[in-house]
């Protein structure tokens, strides 16, 4: 019990002083109960990963292997492992798309109408669009957007073979063409590069924030 109140008191701490985001929170948390007396957890991660009916599921490969600190997947429940991997897909796709287009745009590249767009969170100041039309560009940008994500990017018709499947029966015939292997494989893939994008974009946030993206991408020009 001392043990916990002062791992408590610290992490208390560290959240008035750093002023902690949610997630972090959730980080700290699970790092205090990993210095807790053996004999106050009921079993290790390791025992608990290897158990894990979706410990051979897609996703759980290198270089981590099944990764679940937190324990979503604890209660196997095959409904909610299927919602937590078509998020996973649907911000993975979500974030190459940023990634690709931060740094395009920091790079100076803008479509003919959205000279004027800055790049980064400067695109939603519009008190720098010197032209309605930028501005007008950018909102029908994002009410194309909120069209998509509402009505269009999604299993329609109840047709997908897997979270993610968002062909609704356009291109099956080529897609069921291909191998097992090269299926797997790409989606594989596909997985482990929305992983990396979404922590590429968090970076470029945190780094924008700080005022310093021309010190870790000096090879573009703004």
């Amino acid at each position: 019990k001392d043990l916990k109140t002062s791992l408590k008191r610290v992490i208390i701490f560290l959240l008035q002083t750093l002023k902690m985001k949610s997630f972090v929170v959730a980080t700290l948390v699970a790092s205090a109960a990993a210095f807790a007396p053996v004999s106050q957890r009921a079993s290790s991660p390791t025992a608990i990963s290897a158990a894990n009916k979706f410990a051979n599921e897609l996703g759980a490969q290198a270089p981590l292997g099944f990764f679940d600190p937190m324990g979503f997947l604890g209660p196997e429940d095959d409904t909610q492992f299927q919602w937590l991997r078509e998020a996973e897909i649907k911000h993975g796709r979500i974030s190459m798309l940023a990634v690709v287009g931060y740094l395009t745009t920091y790079a100076g590249y803008r479509i003919p109408g959205m000279e004027d767009v800055p790049c980064g969170f400067g695109v939603f100041d519009k008190t720098v669009y010197t032209t309605d039309l930028a501005l007008n560009n950018v909102r029908w940008t994002i009410a194309t957007m909120l069209i998509l994500e509402t009505a269009i990017v999604k299993d329609g018709y109840d047709l997908a073979e897997f979270p993610g499947d968002y062909l609704n029966g356009f291109g099956k015939i080529r897609w069921d063409g291909r191998s097992a292997d090269f299926q797997y494989s790409s989606r594989a893939k596909e997985l482990n590069n929305g992983r990396a994008a979404m922590m590429g974009i968090l970076g470029l946030m945190v780094h924008e924030s700080m005022g310093n993206v021309d010190q870790i991408l000096p090879f573009l020009n703004k």
